[in-house]
């Protein structure tokens, strides 16, 4: 059975991405799989099913389930009541850049069978971190700051699980048993750390001994995007927090993240956030008010 692979981008200004569920309606999200941890805490109700690489779980309120990059896993709940959960993404190239490793790192971080003492307060650290997390994105609209507290916050989260929650040795279940798997996350890997070189679809598939046609075709059936819009949505998602976090020029952004161009950066901006970078940078800085420095 093949798996869709899944693209995670982050949010605006800080490196994780956050989803907040709180519909009391049945949900399913069927088995995929992306190179991100995801951690899913829930803050009321319960998941009646948390499927990882052969694993069943099922979580209530307070637990916290880790999900190692690469696993293959799927949600189902069914309808009820007061269910409030939160799924936080960390791309696996945000913890590598703070590991200054090059190979994925796992972790073992699933409160719900816990019963070591020790465990126990890591966890209740861990729970502290994930409740001001929350609540800190929820009201990040009216705290132009917000985006300074979660990115410290995304760096403590890190920081936790690589002091806790770490093993050694470990490879990710499935990763081995699924050919395409491996091959895509070279790829999206290679994509990744070359994403601000001049990138085709020949130099792509001669990389990794491809046709083009067939990692065309390849790309697409498992990504469900072309090659270049994947490569365009890894360039769009880090030129945007130099551009909101310094005052580089557009078309030294644009340059310094593989754009050919700062019309190609402006068309790919725009078609995601409906104006220019130009027009972005200057609504968003506006709305920090004249007591904040640009």
């Amino acid at each position: 059975m093949e798996y869709k692979y899944e693209l995670v981008q982050t949010d605006n200004r800080f490196p994780l991405k956050i989803i907040v569920h709180s519909s009391n309606e049945p949900a399913y999200i069927p088995r995929h799989w992306h190179d991100s941890v995801e951690i899913s805490y829930v803050l009321s109700g319960r998941i009646d099913n948390i499927y990882i690489d052969g694993a069943n779980y099922s979580s209530k309120e307070g637990d916290i389930v880790l999900i190692n990059s690469n696993a293959i896993h799927s949600f189902s709940v069914a309808k009820g009541k007061g269910r409030e959960a939160i799924t936080v993404l960390i791309p696996s190239g945000f913890i590598r850049e703070n590991v200054n490793s090059s190979n994925p790192v796992s972790f073992d971080c699933i409160s719900i069978f816990e019963t070591n003492e020790q465990r126990f307060q890591q966890f209740a650290e861990l729970r502290d971190l994930l409740n001001t997390l929350f609540a800190t994105y929820l009201n990040q609209h009216n705290d132009p700051l917000a985006h300074i507290h979660l990115t410290s916050l995304s760096y403590k989260l890190v920081y936790l699980l690589l002091m806790h929650f770490k093993i050694d040795n470990e490879s990710i279940r499935g990763f081995n048993s699924n050919k395409y798997l491996e091959r895509l996350t070279l790829i999206t890997d290679y994509i990744q750390e070359n994403y601000d070189q001049s990138l085709s679809l020949d130099s792509i598939a001669q990389v990794f001994g491809l046709s083009p046609e067939y990692l065309s075709r390849f790309f697409v059936k498992h990504v469900g995007m072309t090659l270049f819009q994947y490569i365009n949505a890894i360039r769009l998602e880090r030129s945007f927090r130099v551009l909101m976090n310094t005052d580089h020029s557009v078309i030294q952004i644009a340059l310094e993240h593989g754009f050919p161009n700062e019309k190609s950066f402006a068309r790919v901006f725009k078609k995601v956030y409906q104006v220019t970078p130009h027009q972005y940078r200057k609504r968003t800085r506006g709305m920090l008010g004249p007591g904040v420095s640009n």
